[in-house]
């Protein structure tokens, strides 16, 4: 109804309009410089209306043209989005090139190139590549440079996970020199120091890590416990009972729950003559939990009344008498205080639920002394061939007679 009333109203007023111009056309003249261009009204308005058409279907073919430069764009980026999940995906599912090829393929366009090309580099070192890891990483580096920071940490996370430890603290090291450091960089630095006996360096690290506000306060004080410990362990060897115990004090109630720290802790007293204040700690410990470490530590206890630490151990042993490791202490105590037969009954007890290289050994040692030499080499070759995961196909020698 209403497209009906407009095309009424046009033809109406074209109709109008018509009988004016039909009547008086009209007189129009354009000055230009020297030129003048004389014409009539009506000819004047077709030149109008097709000037206007005219520049319509060029901005039509312009908009068109944009808008299927936009559509096509937008198919790349859609595909570059869905080769970069596939590539993801694959990478989960261990399908390590097909990622690297996804990845790299669907970087130019994808959101993000930098990350891409980051992940297409872990997947080219999970493929022995170093080359092709290099080169992504260096591309990341390109299209991201204020990113450097990642690139580099990811690097030294592969150097790592090869075991280049060292390249990988010299990677960190470069980035902390230019100052593009990370938290987690931080962090991979502090561990590489705890991992390759750096303990200055690790202590240098300390303010950073307790100011770093990504890295958890518990993962912090895990990290820095090693320099701690470290400072125990060195005091016993210097026999600084003070030294060690203010060490030991300035622990996290938590690490000095740990049973590494506290056999750290008891050996350092050991070491610098507190074997008493040893036993007492090792033994609140192991009242708490059996700790394998804890125990064989308690078995090397040497207190000036042997059988007190052996009384104690037995009691533990009564409550769980197939223990292995509190077998093998006990033996241990018992050839402190010289009852021999007790320690080979439980060296034997020890052993035969648990075979050690180390108790064996202990065994045959005790043997010999006993006169059982024939024996005393049967327990090392069986703990030799156990060592080894069997015994050697050795011909029978038969000796020649001159």
């Amino acid at each position: 109804m209403k497209g009906s009333l407009l095309t009424a109203s046009a033809l109406v007023g074209g109709g109008l309009l018509a009988h004016i111009v039909l009547d008086d056309p009209g007189y129009v003249a354009i000055s230009a410089g020297s030129s003048l261009l004389e014409t009539t009204v009506p000819v004047l308005l077709l030149l109008l209306v097709g000037l206007y058409f005219l520049a319509r279907a060029i901005i039509e073919s312009l908009t068109a043209r944009r808008r299927l430069a936009t559509l096509r764009a937008e198919r790349r980026k859609r595909r570059a989005r869905d080769d970069t999940q596939r590539g993801l995906l694959d990478l989960a599912a261990g399908r390590w090139r097909s990622a690297e090829d996804l990845l790299t393929r669907a970087a130019p366009e994808a959101d993000s190139s930098a990350a891409n090309y980051l992940v297409a580099a872990r997947a080219a070192d999970l493929q022995d590549a170093v080359e092709r890891r290099d080169e992504w990483l260096a591309r990341a580096q390109e299209a991201a440079p204020a990113e450097r920071a990642a690139a580099l940490v990811t690097l030294a996370e592969m150097q790592m996970r090869r075991g280049q430890d060292a390249a990988a603290l010299q990677t960190l090291e470069q980035l902390d020199a230019s100052g593009d450091l990370n938290s987690r960089g931080l962090e991979l630095m502090a561990r590489l120091c705890q991992k390759l006996g750096r303990s200055e360096q690790l202590r240098a690290l300390g303010p950073r890590l307790r100011s770093a506000k990504e890295l958890p306060e518990t993962q912090v004080n895990e990290i820095l416990a090693q320099v701690q410990l470290e400072e125990i362990r060195s005091a016993g060897e210097r026999r600084d009972v003070t030294a060690a115990t203010e060490a030991w004090s300035s622990l996290p109630r938590a690490t000095r729950k740990l049973p590494q720290a506290i056999a750290i802790y008891a050996r350092a007293l050991v070491n610098a003559g507190e074997a008493v204040a040893a036993e007492k700690l090792l033994r609140e410990a192991i009242d708490v939990r059996r700790e394998p470490v804890l125990l064989r530590l308690y078995g090397e206890l040497v207190l000036p009344d042997a059988l007190t630490p052996l009384d104690r151990a037995e009691s533990w042993l009564r409550k769980a008498p197939e223990d292995p490791d509190l077998l093998a202490a006990c033996a241990r105590l018992a050839l402190q205080a010289e009852l021999i037969g007790k320690s080979r009954s439980y060296l034997e007890a020890s052993l035969a639920r648990k075979p050690s290289a180390e108790n064996s050994l202990l065994y045959a040692e005790l043997l010999d002394q006993l006169g059982e030499g024939e024996r005393a080499r049967a327990v090392l070759r069986d703990s030799v061939a156990r060592s080894v995961g069997r015994r050697p196909a050795l011909p029978r020698v038969r000796l020649r007679r001159r």
